[in-house]
């Protein structure tokens, strides 16, 4: 007899074109490309695959007729290179971070380049003072309460909780009054520098990518006993205003033309008209990165991003949920059907009871979650574009207690029963994370490892609207 997920492949009629057209989908492109640079992001994907989507699936002409939507628009790669192309766009973000660096990225054209860099002289020579003061305090007597010498305990995150000091005492008075200084601009600097010290925070910090947010003595490295905040951040905003002058020069008015919104609020919450998006470009989380809310947890609340309280909020509404929101609750069943799915979701049901909600009941309902606004979604991409256009989707499998989820295939299934046609499902990447990842009891539910099992993989799917 068949297993569930030999049916559901079954099921499976879409083969991948031989060229999609579209260049690699690795994010880790867009460090040294100006704008996209300024901040690191684990997930997304790089500005040349997002051009060669909007040079495929764009007519060529009139472009400022069209508008470029990313219901998952991360730090704003969509967003930067549908302006770039003369186009309208909107992005829906969800994390407010994220959310700060995409506004800051769009708007940057409105900054003047001479005034930023007089802020940065300034914020220079305070933090410079600052930082000789700590330095010399520190050295005299290790143990003196550094957060004495300001005002600090109003900008301190008393939610925030880790493992291990997150700065050590000199780093963190240090970072503390940086954030007291950036507090005191006026816009859109101050925008851009909460940004630059977002971007920077963990390089100093006692934690590390690697590549979720992980301890650095968990991974091998020595903890940072003292640091200059100002060398990095500043190095960082000076990244920053070189990227602005560039982009008043080359783009200038066609910029500031152009619509350019950050909307910091679920994709589910939209109120664009519909059928108005001419092009959708877009990631959403993948199923199982359930560190996506997680890995910015620091800038989060040491920004005074979030409210006491609103860290389990934001992963309460975000696609997909975070797994544990939902492991403990009710029984979650699929609200649509598609063939050999729920067989799946019964076959993940019954692995290890004996771990109650770590099992395979709790991720089954995880599973069905994310399923459940993956069907949202693609009902949601019908609603808003237009007729004739497209959508192009970068997503991967998962692989969970050992069986596997072909999110990519599903998606297809999904949008085919929203009244979208798939026009292409394109692997952009064979190998997506490291075998520490792959191997995990997570995602096989044993601990011999996936050597010689389904690889992880991520696809474009394309979709169009008739």
């Amino acid at each position: 007899m068949q297993s569930a997920r030999e049916q559901l492949a079954l099921e499976m009629k879409y083969t991948a074109g031989p060229d999609s057209g579209l260049r690699d989908a690795a994010a880790s492109e867009n460090k040294s490309l100006p704008i996209h640079r300024w901040v690191p992001w684990i997930a997304g994907f790089s500005a040349q695959f997002v051009q060669d989507a909007i040079a495929k699936y764009l007519p060529s002409t009139k472009r400022t007729r069209h508008l470029v939507l990313d219901p998952f628009a991360g730090v704003g790669t969509t967003l930067i290179e549908a302006i770039k192309s003369g186009n309208g766009t909107i992005g829906y973000e969800i994390n407010p971070f994220a959310a700060l660096v995409a506004s800051a990225k769009v708007a940057c054209v409105e900054v003047t380049p001479g005034d930023l860099r007089a802020e940065i002289d300034a914020f220079r020579s305070a933090m410079h003072r600052f930082e000789a003061e700590v330095d010399k305090r520190y050295q005299s007597d290790p143990k003196t309460n550094l957060l004495e010498m300001e005002d600090f305990e109003r900008v301190r995150p008393a939610q925030f909780k880790s493992r291990i000091p997150f700065f050590s005492p000199p780093v963190e008075a240090k970072f503390l009054y940086a954030l007291v200084r950036t507090g005191a601009l006026l816009e859109p600097d101050r925008t851009l520098f909460r940004a630059a010290l977002g971007a920077t925070m963990v390089s100093y910090s006692n934690y590390t990518y690697e590549p979720s947010l992980a301890s650095r003595p968990g991974s091998g490295k020595p903890l940072i006993e003292n640091a200059s905040v100002a060398l990095t951040v500043c190095r960082k905003l000076e990244e920053m205003a070189t990227d602005i002058e560039w982009a008043r020069q080359t783009y200038g008015y066609n910029w500031l033309g152009q619509r350019r919104q950050v909307r910091q609020s679920s994709y589910f919450d939209a109120t664009l008209e519909a059928g108005s998006v001419s092009l959708v470009v877009t990631s959403p989380p993948y199923m199982n990165n359930y560190h996506y809310v997680r890995n910015t947890r620091p800038q989060l609340y040491w920004l005074g991003l979030l409210s006491n309280g609103s860290g389990q909020q934001l992963e309460q509404a975000s696609f997909g949920k975070f797994w544990q929101t939902v492991r403990q609750g009710e029984r979650v069943d699929l609200t649509f059907e598609l063939p050999g799915l729920e067989e799946s979701l019964g076959e993940l049901r019954l692995k290890h009871p004996e771990k109650r909600q770590y099992g395979g009941a709790g991720w089954a309902n995880y599973v069905a979650t994310y399923l459940n606004d993956s069907f949202r979604f693609m009902k949601s991409l019908r609603i808003h574009l237009r007729g004739g256009g497209h959508a192009v989707i970068v997503i991967g499998n998962s692989i969970i207690q050992g069986i596997e989820f072909p999110v990519d295939r599903l998606l297809a299934q999904m949008a085919e029963r929203n009244g979208l046609r798939v026009e292409d499902i394109h692997i952009v990447r064979t190998k997506r994370v490291g075998n520490s990842i792959i191997d995990s009891s997570v995602r096989n539910g044993d601990v011999n490892g996936h050597r010689g099992k389904t690889q992880l993989y991520d696809a474009a799917l394309i979709l169009r609207k008739s």
